[in-house]
């Protein structure tokens, strides 16, 4: 159903009146900032497309056809995504899963079923960087393959922009000579990433980032949190209702707690303390965790820019504003500016193959620099 979705009503709109003409393309980009339910709605576009009971409030949800596409793993509905280096082999046609490690492939099973219960779910898999070519020649074979002419293959490409060169150009054969009753959504938030051969080819839908009442609104309906973690978790999440989850699974009070020992920590040079928190951070090179860990410290200073300019009402931490005052109280020369890039400049770091440990400790001790120069 498209209340499944949240906010996003242009682009409800757009999908409704797209079914409603019977006038389906071959291909659609999907695009916009991270977490705003580009995947989610083309799930709910395939269901759509194949429910024999679609109306009004979209797919049934209860149907054969609707709970094969949600499944992510039919004819009615495949899904593709960045695997593992290990286990892909670009120059056979086979099932590229069928070269995943055994650990590799009960991870990405596992990945599978929360993507499957919550299309919000970003998959996360160990090594996993590239969408490449015998992937693309796999949805190739599964395209061409016979099947009920009164339903509609959907293929769904999640993160495009992580196609290869290579299998960028393979999916290009495709969208010039698309089979008849077949759909490929591609979904990004780096449009720019790919490939303008094939951007050209598809429809584009945009998604905006979503309110923080649409964020709300759906956290109170999905989960089982208390109203106030989550009013601050969809304030924190600047538009994404995908970081809003992630936060609040993190636990949102411990996550921020973590940033301001970690500060605590810098400013006082325990640097055996600063180790200690940067291990936990880290966890077994968990850079997503990082990540997080980073945007929320990215999230603080810039409350710290708000509060010296006179701007409080756009503190997003707005809880903890006596922390921020007193922060800027006992530092008023602290180079917020550079603390902001360093952060970026961190996360960076972060995406190449290094040790988090050691580029975390680094990073307490450039903050300990710019907030007491």
């Amino acid at each position: 159903m498209w209340d499944n979705i949240a906010g996003q009503l242009d682009v409800k709109e757009k999908l409704k009146a797209v079914l409603n003409s019977g006038k389906i393309s071959h291909a659609y980009l999907f695009h916009g900032p991270e977490g705003t339910g580009k995947d989610a709605a083309a799930v709910e576009f395939a269901k759509a497309l194949n429910c024999p009971h679609y109306g009004e409030k979209g797919a049934c949800d209860n149907c054969t056809n609707c709970r094969k596409a949600a499944s992510l793993r039919t004819e009615l509905l495949y899904f593709v995504c960045a695997l593992p280096a290990a286990g892909t082999s670009d120059d056979t046609k086979s099932d590229p899963l069928d070269k995943l490690s055994s650990s590799d492939f009960n991870s990405y099973l596992e990945e599978l079923d929360k993507k499957s219960e919550n299309p919000y779910h970003k998959i996360s898999l160990e090594g996993a960087n590239f969408i490449r070519i015998n992937s693309i020649r796999n949805l190739i074979d599964k395209i061409y393959l016979s099947a009920s002419p009164e339903v509609y293959k959907v293929f769904l490409i999640s993160e495009a922009d992580k196609m290869r060169a290579e299998a960028a150009n393979s999916l290009l054969k495709i969208l010039e000579e698309p089979p008849r009753k077949s759909v490929l959504i591609l979904t990004t938030s780096k449009p720019n990433s790919v490939a303008p051969t094939i951007t050209g080819r598809c429809q584009k839908i945009y998604f905006d980032r979503l309110t923080d009442n649409d964020i709300k609104q759906k956290l109170i309906k999905s989960t089982n949190y208390n109203e106030n973690e989550i009013t601050i978790a969809s304030r924190i999440s600047l538009g994404s209702y995908t970081r809003a989850e992630r936060i609040l699974n993190e636990g949102i009070n411990d996550s921020r707690e973590t940033v301001i020992n970690f500060l605590i920590a810098c400013l006082r040079d325990d640097y055996t303390g600063l180790s200690s928190i940067c291990k936990v951070i880290a966890g077994k090179n968990n850079r997503e965790k990082a990540k997080q860990f980073l945007y929320l410290m990215n999230i603080w200073f810039r409350d710290l820019l708000h509060l010296k300019s006179g701007n409080n009402y756009a503190v997003i931490n707005h809880d903890l504003i006596a922390r921020l005052e007193k922060l800027n109280q006992n530092y008023p020369a602290a180079d917020v500016f550079k603390i902001i890039i360093e952060l970026e400049e961190t996360e960076k770091l972060i995406s190449g193959n290094v040790q988090l440990n050691l580029i975390l400790l680094n990073l307490g001790l450039k903050i300990k620099k710019y907030i007491t120069p």
